[in-house]
Order: structure tokens, then C-alpha cells, then sequence
């Protein structure tokens, strides 16, 4: 998970970034990711503490195996992540899911379980150039910083992507850090993989 460009948007984005290097520290280049806008620099918003609580990992929209293989081209995914350092210790759970790949209207939905943080929900929406962050019932409107954001989240999403270049269309996927990286020996398990389908717009909406 790279969440590369540590800055100050609030405390848990900078803990989001932190799991995500651990396990990616080892991975190498990730694949490049594909919106069409060009980010600029924009003020860092503040967090607004409202009543909304994380949302739970979703279920997966799609029942059946993705009829592509090729996840480097696809126009939307989801998938469910397990991480493990490389001594079997859990370092997160999380969903991922992306739609309108290769559009200035790309979407992206990200939740990660933590051990001792709890749940932490990142949602960057191209359609509206919006994106939140969720944590301990803290919503954090970062839709100021939406080029910043959307630049972070391509990285992090480009990883686990450059990850699944291996996997062979159908059942799950374990991605192990190799040995001589950093970090080897760290696995990512990948499961409910799905390619180009269709996702619910309630994925990429405003936490409520």
C-alpha cells in the first residue's frame, strides 16, 4: 500500500499511509494508474466530527468469476485484501473497489481494519472531484485537497494492481514480498477478485 506524499491532512490518513508502506516497501515500481486530469496543489482541509460511523466492509456486487484476467486494463474492480507480516502477524483487512478507470470520473472506495486502530474508510469520487476520510466516527471532508487525495489513493491502488498482475483470472491470489526486498516474506491475500462490473454508486457517495 503506498500511500506515498505523507502530509498533513489529519492523523488518520498519516496511519493509512503508515500500514501501507509496510507491506509495499518490498513490491518495487507499481503499474500507473489511469485518470486523465492533471492534479494541483490545493489548500488541506480540516476534519469535521460528525456522527457517522465507518461503514463496514461491503459485500462483494459481483457472484461470479471475472471473465478477464487482466486487471491493468480493467475499467472497474473490487477485491478483498488480507495482510500478513511475514512472522504470520495480521497488519490489516481491507476492501478495495475502483470504477471508471481510465476516466477524469474515476472513483475509488477503500476500507481497512486495523489491529488497534479500528476501522478507517477512504472515498475519492471523480465525478464530483470530492473525497472523505472515516475513522472512530470522525468524518473528514478532504474534497479541497481532492487532487492530492486522488493522486494518493492511484498509489496505494496501483500496488495492490501491480500485485494481482499474477493472478490467473478466477479464485483468490497471494502476492509474497520475495526475498533480497524489504519486507520479505510480508503476503497480501486477495479474494472476491472481480473485474469490469458494474458497482453501486453508494460505494463513492459522501459517508452519511
Amino acid at each position: 500500500m503506498s500511500k506515498n506524499n505523507i502530509r498533513a491532512v489529519s492523523p488518520v490518513i498519516v496511519a493509512i499511509i503508515i500500514v501501507v508502506i509496510i507491506v509495499v516497501a518490498g513490491v518495487g515500481a507499481y503499474v500507473a494508474t489511469r485518470h486523465t486530469t492533471s492534479p494541483s496543489t490545493t489548500p488541506t482541509p480540516t476534519p469535521t466530527s460528525t456522527s457517522k460511523t465507518s461503514t463496514s466492509s461491503p459485500t462483494p456486487t459481483a457472484t461470479h468469476a471475472s471473465t478477464s484476467t487482466d486487471i491493468t486494463t480493467a475499467t472497474s474492480y473490487e477485491f478483498n485484501l488480507t495482510e500478513y507480516a511475514s512472522n504470520g502477524t495480521l497488519v490489516d483487512t481491507g476492501f478495495y473497489a475502483a470504477d471508471n478507470l481510465g476516466t477524469s470520473n474515476v472513483q475509488y472506495l477503500w476500507i481497512a481494519q486495523i489491529p488497534s486502530q479500528g476501522t478507517i474508510e477512504e472515498i475519492v469520487n471523480g465525478e464530483t472531484q470530492q473525497a472523505w476520510a472515516v475513522a472512530n466516527g470522525q468524518v473528514t471532508d478532504l474534497s479541497t485537497a481532492y487532487p492530492t487525495e486522488l493522486t494518493t489513493i492511484e498509489a496505494t491502488a496501483g500496488v495492490w494492481v501491480n500485485m494481482l498482475k499474477g493472478w490467473g483470472g478466477s479464485g483468490s491470489f497471494t502476492y509474497t514480498v520475495p526475498s533480497g526486498q524489504p519486507n520479505a516474506g510480508y503476503k497480501a491475500e486477495f479474494t472476491n477478485i472481480h473485474l469490469n462490473i458494474s458497482l453501486p454508486a453508494t460505494y463513492f457517495q459522501a459517508p452519511s
